[in-house]
């Protein structure tokens, strides 16, 4: 075992928990609503997504002028310090002490099990092709005009990088961007693990716990897929549990404020600008949300307003941030172009629009995927293969079964209504733009779980004992089943061959050679400008990388 694997395996829960204080003090820094305060207040967690996406608010404007790098934390410092003081005075910190000694022991060995799980760089194939290049870029330049020119991967717009690339400004070489989910998978664990704690020795379980711990053991099974890949999809996966897992804490309330209204919206806008494949859940959420705010009557206007508002400052530089890349406001959509002349040219665009929505459903590549964007032949394939997926039949049948006993047993499920609305509107989204199970992955799950939940907090208390234990059980053996044998150091990537491309107007762009083993396609830490396959066509706006890239032939390409 190497040294730098020690050091790294010590500073990575150091990290986090540094991180995970530093973050939670700006949410807090910046909490909305005080004198309409709800149900979700009182949850220390709260803070820290709400921080995550106050975080990128700040990250979203700073990277319009600068990198992204140590001077970014310099300049949230001030608000962490402010916020960290106010939650000092809050009482909210005294809230998750000294737990039962069993918690403890749990919360030890899954957080062990994280630590090591995120120490593997075996990273999945969209991380070597364009993850890492993308927080590189952050980290060395700010928003790029035409990037989506160089490489059309940088042209999607994920916020979500900029969080990977201000923890690689803290903890260089990538270590920091390969901690960064293992960082939201503790804070959920935690949450779950903590805030049942009572309820597991007690052996009494509402709607909402058993809800949570159901999810606990999918939860850690998200350190068995890839955790050291800075990839959106494991964010998108554990911001859909804590939507759900908020929104029954909304519906069991006898009371809610227009704060738990904001956060709600808050959190739908947060995933979508970190990936679009959460709009289908945002859309969800806006409807429920809009029924909340009629039966609790909360409609004021100068709480909307300015709730339109804060989520306003945090949609327009994610729009913006759009057209700088690509010149189009909903890339890689071609509908809604802007007239610049960095503008990726609209051929190349609709073939990627094109395969990017072919390959979701039918998992195929080249011409293939693009002719199944225009029709649905690709469908009875695509039943087949749900058919054959435990990740999307388990829940489904789980949903069916439950729902079936409860009727039978004519158990009311009004708290169900809103849940089942959400999760349609959401299925209905990912069904017509990318139904690959992995864009769906929690969403899925919740439509199984959430009436399991349900149904297991309205049995007798004797059940709920075999139920706590039962979590406990399954929690172990997937830890045990998957567990890290061989752990790596942070941030260790694989190094390639380079060559150079010279384009017609001289630009020279680093590529990787196209020979075996090579992938052409994962650029990895490459030395910018690079590119797969770059177009001859590419061209500097100005002298510098920083003045962006334009393509000289436009749409006539």
């Amino acid at each position: 075992m190497s040294l730098t694997l020690i050091i790294d395996a010590l500073l990575l829960p150091v990290s986090w928990c540094f991180v995970f204080a530093f973050v939670t003090s700006v949410g807090y820094a910046f909490v909305p609503f005080k004198r309409q305060r709800g149900v979700l207040y009182d949850n220390l967690f709260t803070w820290f997504w709400y921080g995550v996406g106050i975080t990128i608010v700040f990250l979203q404007i700073w990277n319009l002028f600068l990198p992204i790098g140590i001077y970014t934390w310099i300049c949230l410092l001030p608000f962490a310090v402010w916020g960290f003081i106010n939650l000092r005075r809050s009482g909210l910190l005294p809230a998750i002490s000294r737990p039962h000694w069993i918690i403890w022991l749990l919360s030890l060995i899954v957080l062990i099990f994280l630590v090591v799980s995120s120490l593997d760089n075996t990273f999945i194939y969209d991380t070597l092709v364009y993850h890492f290049y993308t927080i590189n870029w952050f980290s060395n330049y700010p928003a790029t005009p035409g990037t989506g020119n160089l490489f059309i991967y940088l042209g999607l717009n994920q916020s979500y990088f900029l969080f990977p690339a201000l923890l690689d400004g803290l903890w260089g070489g990538y270590k920091g961007a390969c901690a960064a989910n293992g960082l939201f998978a503790v804070v959920i664990c935690g949450e779950i693990i903590l805030a049942n704690a009572k309820r597991v020795i007690d052996r009494k379980f509402t709607f909402l716990s058993a809800f949570q711990l159901l999810f606990l053991p999918l939860c850690i099974n998200i350190g068995v897929q890839n955790l050291s890949s800075p990839t959106p999809d494991t964010f998108v996966n554990l911001l859909t549990f804590k939507v759900f897992s908020d929104l029954i804490t909304c519906l069991e309330a006898k009371k809610i404020g227009f704060q738990d209204i904001f956060l709600l919206l808050f959190y739908g806008v947060l995933g979508v600008v970190m990936k679009m494949s959460f709009a289908g859940v945002a859309l969800g959420m806006g409807f429920v949300v809009l029924v909340l705010l009629s039966v609790n009557n909360l409609w004021k206007f100068k709480a909307v307003a300015g709730a339109a508002a804060i989520l306003l400052l945090l949609l327009a530089p994610w729009v913006l941030r759009g057209i700088i890349s690509t010149g189009y406001i909903a890339f890689p959509a071609y509908s809604l172009p802007i007239s610049v002349d960095w503008r990726v040219p609209k051929p190349e665009l609709v073939d990627f629009y094109a395969y990017i929505k072919g390959f979701a459903r039918t998992m195929l590549h080249g011409k293939a995927a693009v002719d199944a964007a225009y029709n649905y032949k690709w469908l009875p394939a695509w039943i087949k293969r749900m058919a054959g997926s435990f990740t999307f039949i388990a829940p489904v049948s789980l949903c069916l079964g439950v729902c079936g006993i409860m009727i039978l047993k004519k158990i009311r499920i009004r708290h169900l209504s809103l849940i089942f609305t959400c999760i349609l509107i959401s299925l209905a989204f990912w069904f017509f733009t990318a139904p690959d199970v992995r864009f769906a992955r929690f969403t899925l799950w919740t439509l199984g779980l959430a009436p399991l939940a349900y149904f297991i907090a309205g049995l007798r208390s004797k059940y709920h004992n075999l139920f706590g234990i039962g979590i406990v059980l399954c929690c172990l053996l997937i830890m045990a089943r998957n567990w890290n044998d061989d752990p790596q150091p942070l941030g260790d990537l694989p190094k390639q061959q380079r060559a150079v491309f010279t384009t017609k107007s001289g630009l020279k762009i680093n590529v990787n050679n196209d020979t075996p083993p090579n992938d052409p396609w994962q650029l990895d830490d490459c030395i910018i400008p690079c590119s797969a396959y770059p177009d001859s066509n590419l061209m500097l706006r100005g002298k510098a990388v920083s003045e962006g890239f334009r393509n000289s032939a436009g749409d006539k390409k």
